[in-house]
């Protein structure tokens, strides 16, 4: 393995990201300009303003798409992982892997063809998110899985229990898409398929 930093740039991820997000503006930029033309009570913009609302309007609404695909490009960010130093990069901040704590399937429930991502948290704040399974093929191959799986070996990461529960016998069913860290590990190895539950 290479010295130093190793992003994780998530080609599959940002695929997967962008595609959901294009559906989303292209929802957005079409049915947000048309609301130009009808009205919860009175006159519609439209009919207030004539043909010059609906730049005004179709302005708008590309602002909305505009701030919702920039925020995604934030949020799907590649983080980066130095093994020498035990270290992990999330948005520019560095941690140790015993600061990672959490480990979540997203979707919990594991009902997405598309795909399915492993998220991990820095004392459940600071959240990177994996793609480990693409369609029904696994996403993460070869050294960054490895790096991915010493991550999760050096990580504190625990399922979450609740006072009901203090042996966290029920953790799996009280709080779905959790993971502890063999849990973790193995759906990096072997993502299950889709409407499989995590381990």
């Amino acid at each position: 393995m290479a010295a130093g930093w190793i992003a994780f740039e998530d080609a599959p991820k940002h695929r997967l990201t962008r595609a959901r997000v294009q559906r989303f503006i292209v929802i957005v930029l079409v049915l947000g300009p048309l609301s130009v033309f009808f009205s919860r009570g009175g006159d519609s913009p439209f009919q207030e303003l004539g043909w010059v609302a609906l730049p005004i309007w179709f302005g708008g609404w590309s602002l909305v798409a505009l701030v919702a695909w920039l925020t995604t490009r934030r949020v799907t960010s590649p983080f980066a992982v130095d093994l020498a130093r035990e270290r992990i990069r999330i948005r520019g901040r560095s941690h140790r892997f015993a600061d990672v704590d959490t480990a979540q399937l997203d979707p919990p429930n594991n009902n997405e063809r598309d795909g399915l991502s492993l998220q991990l948290a820095v004392h459940g704040n600071r959240k990177v998110s994996v793609l480990i399974r693409e369609g029904r093929e696994p996403a993460v191959l070869g050294e960054r899985r490895d790096l991915l799986l010493a991550v999760i070996a050096g990580s504190s990461i625990t399922r979450p229990s609740s006072e009901y529960d203090p042996t966290g016998k029920f953790a799996r069913f009280n709080f779905p898409g959790t993971l502890d860290k063999e849990g973790a590990a193995a759906v990096v190895r072997s993502p299950p398929q889709v409407d499989e539950p995590g381990p």
